[in-house]
């Protein structure tokens, strides 16, 4: 009995979920959470409240698209040690402090900005340098994520950030919400900033994780990337210039480098993986962009949102995400893939549906709870994904090419998100955002074809 007693206790401790690796990630995924929604969903509430047009606030919207652009200052963020912090905390936990700080300090900008249907522009320019802020924290903690856990971890790492991300999205969806109708926006983005605090927390736990940082010019990719471009210029004076110039050598490092050995490790198929990120999550993203808008309009209060939506349907998804970090580690990642998007095209034809019913409390709960879990399954899955295909020598710029693509085609669509429901109403809408997973189903197919092909090679080269 002992023994088995000792057998199931190191179970425990050795469980996956247990790893204090992985247990960080709650308070980092937390972090990361607290602003989307604030300059997103919830603030899309904030300006409805003050009586900003629904096309106005579609558009405002694209503030969402720094995520999805922050692949371009990535490489800063991968190589760049800031002055003195840099030195104190590490490279990564000094820009994770910065970032953090700055969040907060942007939410109370957020809080004290006057808003009017007719004025805006200030608290649209704090939830711009928010979303910003934003964006490189995630480049950060992604990093983090990866560079602190082997491939065996990346699942439930992923699952874990999940949970953390989506917990926040509960304090920031319905916990913000009800505080609004309370008292009042300026308290509730006050009380908002303060929750950061999490984070904070987060980056005083977190040790800063190994990473490689590797002199200028000294990796074999950057040699042959600077022979291949030092070679167009005829002149040996030119060439030499070039090749000791250390701007030349940082462009080579920073930016060149992950992308080149992305397309080397994969060939032409690596587009076909971008391809995929990029459409994955199309029609997840541009159904989410007016959801609160919708369920204003069917008649439900913000407390009925707050409870419904942001509380029970964020439990979905927390749930679905760890669905989704246990079956990778079951069946093939592509396999996985392909239930993700099945399901989440099937939750938004539930969506279009409830559209054409009238308000039912009871329907509304199974519908977001359907479309949770398969959100959380999905955005879990396609994590771990994108997690297996990075280089650990260039984490954060690669991690960030992938994310940035994983939302910027949905994030500039769903831009279009209010007047095309203007146009078309919701019914076609929600089948519309449907339709839209179709593609990346299909690019999924191709990538098991291709997989099928490379073990077919394996198997005659081994016969």
């Amino acid at each position: 009995m002992n023994n088995q007693n000792i057998t199931l206790s190191h179970k425990i401790k050795n469980f996956v979920y247990f790893q204090p690796e992985v247990l960080r990630m709650l308070l980092l995924g937390f972090s990361a959470g607290i602003p989307y929604l604030l300059v997103f969903g919830t603030f899309s509430l904030l300006l409805k409240d003050a009586g900003v047009s629904r096309s106005e606030i579609g558009f405002a919207t694209w503030i969402g698209l720094t995520y999805s652009i922050k692949v371009f200052w990535s490489p800063v963020v991968d190589n760049l040690r800031l002055p003195i912090i840099g030195k104190l905390f590490g490279k990564r936990k000094s820009w994770l402090l910065v970032t953090q700080l700055g969040i907060i300090g942007c939410l109370l900008g957020i809080s004290v900005s006057k808003v009017t249907a007719d004025n805006y522009t200030t608290v649209v320019l704090f939830a711009f340098f928010t979303a910003f802020l934003a964006a490189t924290q995630d480049i950060v903690i992604d990093a983090f994520r990866i560079e602190s856990n082997d491939d065996r971890k990346q699942g439930a790492a992923a699952a874990t950030y999940v949970m953390g991300y989506r917990l926040a999205m509960i304090v920031t969806g319905a916990g913000a919400l009800v505080l609004a109708e309370h008292y009042s926006w300026e308290v509730s983005y006050q009380i908002m900033a303060m929750c950061m605090g999490v984070g904070l927390l987060g980056w005083f736990l977190s040790p800063e994780p190994e990473h490689k940082d590797e002199p200028l010019g000294e990796s074999e990719l950057e040699k042959k990337i600077s022979r291949k471009i030092i070679s167009l210029f005829s002149k040996p004076n030119s060439q030499q210039k070039l090749n000791s110039n250390s701007a030349f050598q940082y462009f080579v490092k920073a930016i060149l480098s992950p992308f080149v050995d992305f397309f080397l490790r994969y060939k032409w198929w690596a587009i076909a993986i971008l391809l995929l990120i990029f459409t994955y999550r199309i029609s997840d993203i541009v159904m989410g962009t007016m959801a609160n808008v919708f369920y204003d309009d069917m008649g439900f209060t913000k407390t009925e949102i707050a409870t419904v939506s942001k509380v029970y349907g964020l439990v979905m998804t927390i749930i679905g995400a760890f669905i989704g970090g246990y079956i990778v580690n079951k069946i093939k990642i592509l396999n996985a893939l392909l239930w993700g998007i099945i399901l989440v095209i099937a939750t938004n034809f539930l969506f279009a549906y409830m559209s054409t019913q009238p308000k039912d409390l009871a329907f509304l709960v199974a519908v977001i709870s359907a479309d949770n879990l398969a959100g959380g399954f999905s955005m879990g899955v396609l994590l771990s994904y994108m997690a297996i295909l990075v280089n650990k020598d260039f984490t954060a710029t690669q991690y960030a090419l992938f994310s940035s693509s994983m939302t910027f085609v949905g994030k500039f669509t769903g831009g279009f998100s209010g007047v095309n429901i203007d146009s078309w109403g919701y019914p076609i809408f929600f089948t519309y955002s449907a339709l839209l997973g179709i593609p990346a189903m299909l690019l999924i197919f191709t990538l098991m074809y291709r997989e099928r092909k490379m073990q077919q090679s394996k198997t005659k080269k081994a016969e």
